[in-house]
């Protein structure tokens, strides 16, 4: 994926949440937040983290691509944390 939106989709469409109203309520956020969320601004690292778990996605997932969307005036800390969220990080042993 490549926009924290379509993570909030996907809750949405776990937790059979009918609007953003109701995805705010539940991720106890105001409803303006999400509307940034989705209009392109980065969340909180421990929201991305809880909203990760919550999907049941590896954390790493979300606050890579969170971490990409936040360093917009830095283009090679940019292209590392989308490549991350690409490619991933394979767990050492």
């Amino acid at each position: 994926m490549n926009s924290l939106s379509q993570y909030l989709d996907e809750l949405k469409k776990i937790k059979d949440l009918k609007s953003d109203a109701e995805l705010a309520r539940f991720l106890d956020v105001s409803r303006a937040y999400i509307s940034q969320v989705r209009s392109g601004a980065y969340m909180g690292e421990s929201q991305c983290f809880e909203l990760a778990n919550m999907l049941g996605r590896e954390p790493l997932e979300l606050l890579s691509l969170n971490r990409a969307i936040r360093n917009t005036k830095d283009n090679r800390l940019q292209d590392y944390w989308l490549k991350v969220h690409t490619v991933g990080i394979k767990p050492t042993n």
